[in-house]
């Protein structure tokens, strides 16, 4: 600590702080060799080896790709909040999406998001670190981080110039600040500094499907017989020597039907035959419980047993409701560590992504919309905002709706001008005869 720091703590000794130092621990329990927490050391995320090979094998990496795929097909945009700041901050929001368009030298933003979600999905946390360069059309790069290369600072006291995150590399740790290093945790707990992913929730239910499709494949692969022939009371070794030669020789290699005598032969079954033996009823149970853990419809990963549309649409809605959860984390945290934290313009412009609506939504929607004008709740320009759309020109849309009276209007004049041509219209012209007959004169009159 500097002199210069000295003396600012000094004359701060008296006044109140904008950031007040809290009085609770973060994470009270433990931490560090034996149970000590005061080594001030970053604690490593657990089992990162497992978790990356668990999430390679078919039926995680089905359900990480239907949610990743799920948010990098949306559509995006970078814009004022205010509409009429649209063309005041066109300029900045345009740098913002050029930026995001191309993070870094080698990935693009669906690239980058692929790798942020994966991460989420896997290690309970996507990493990205960030840079401010100094190029003015693309003034910051954003670098995607492996989440299990990074420890965390159980300690950190939530100021944004202290170190809060450490990569560990070759041995060593890179230590990076909160503003550094953008973490987007999945389900935040008060008891960890550390997120929890889905793969995580179901680690041992998926170790179990492949157990058991392990094994199952083994018997499909090497098929033997679960069954055991008994010759009967009279036979001893020399007869079972003899059949088993029969069967090999007559049986298996000329396939010729068996026949065989003796007193009471029968076949005792070892076990399941059929599909019971593959034990595949349990392996569709393990697949959803890895959908419930993944918020995704057990259809996406391969289950059609038990579905119907109106399941079906229940279960879509499940999984579009995961997509949006996942992706509204991750705007939140571009809109608090770029629009924010580099541009300081946050509550002024936002980063969002677009969600696509389905038919029934919009359908049901329309109806909404459509009662509330009937009763004249709503203008039609509050309707077409919800839409997205622009406001009707002349101030047309500012008006509540008479059901009773449908008419035909010009939206290109302003309302002043409508109501002058109902007035004139309701004013009836003079007819050409009484017009002509009151321009004539009278004969009988006189000038004077």
């Amino acid at each position: 600590m500097g002199v210069r720091q000295i003396i600012i703590d000094w004359l701060a000794a008296g006044r109140t702080k904008n950031e007040p130092e809290r009085q609770t621990d973060a994470y009270p329990q433990s931490w560090g060799w034996w149970g000590r927490s005061g080594n001030k050391q970053p604690v490593p995320k657990r089992t990162p080896t497992n978790l990356r090979t668990l999430s390679e094998s078919p039926i995680p990496r089905r359900a990480i790709n239907v949610v990743k795929d799920g948010i990098t097909k949306l559509n995006w945009s970078v814009a004022a909040i205010d509409e009429n700041d649209a063309e005041k901050y066109q300029e900045l929001c345009k740098i913002i999406e050029r930026s995001l368009l191309k993070p870094n030298p080698s990935d693009s933003f669906r690239s980058w998001l692929e790798q942020i979600v994966e991460d989420m999905l896997v290690c309970s946390a996507g990493s990205t670190e960030m840079l401010k360069a100094g190029d003015p059309l693309r003034p910051f790069r954003m670098y995607p981080v492996d989440t299990f290369s990074v420890d965390l600072h159980p300690d950190w006291d939530g100021k944004p110039d202290t170190y809060r995150f450490a990569q560990r590399v070759n041995g060593k740790y890179v230590h990076l600040t909160a503003s550094e290093l953008m973490y987007i945790r999945m389900n935040p707990r008060t008891n960890t500094p550390f997120g929890l992913s889905p793969l995580e929730t179901v680690w041992e239910s998926a170790n179990n499907f492949i157990d058991s499709h392990k094994s199952a494949g083994n018997q499909t692969k090497g098929t033997f017989l679960r069954k055991i022939l008994n010759l009967g009371k009279t036979a001893d070794s020399k007869a079972v020597s003899a059949f088993r030669s029969f069967w090999d020789s007559e049986v298996q290699g000329q396939g010729k039907f068996p026949i065989i005598g003796g007193e009471n032969p029968s076949v005792l079954d070892l076990g399941a035959t059929d599909d019971k033996a593959l034990f595949l009823e349990w392996q569709r149970f393990l697949i959803e419980i890895i959908a419930i853990s993944f918020g995704v419809s057990p259809k996406k990963l391969g289950q059609t047993k038990d579905v119907n549309r109106t399941t079906a649409e229940s279960e879509d809605e499940d999984t579009e409701a995961t997509v949006q959860s996942i992706a509204e984390n991750i705007v939140e945290h571009i809109n608090n560590h770029v629009i924010d934290g580099i541009f300081k313009m946050g509550g002024v412009i936002e980063f969002k992504f677009l969600y696509a609506t389905s038919l029934k939504d919009l359908k049901t929607q329309a109806d909404i919309d459509a009662i509330y004008l009937d009763r004249r709740t709503t203008t039609p320009d509050e309707v077409r905002d919800k839409q997205g759309k622009k406001a009707l020109p002349n101030q047309h849309g500012e008006v509540l709706l008479q059901p009773s009276k449908i008419a035909v209007v010009d939206i290109n004049k302003t309302q002043e001008e409508l109501a002058e041509a109902e007035r004139a219209k309701a004013v009836p012209p003079i007819p050409s005869e009484q017009e002509d007959e009151l321009n004539k004169e009278d004969p009988n009159t006189e000038e004077t």
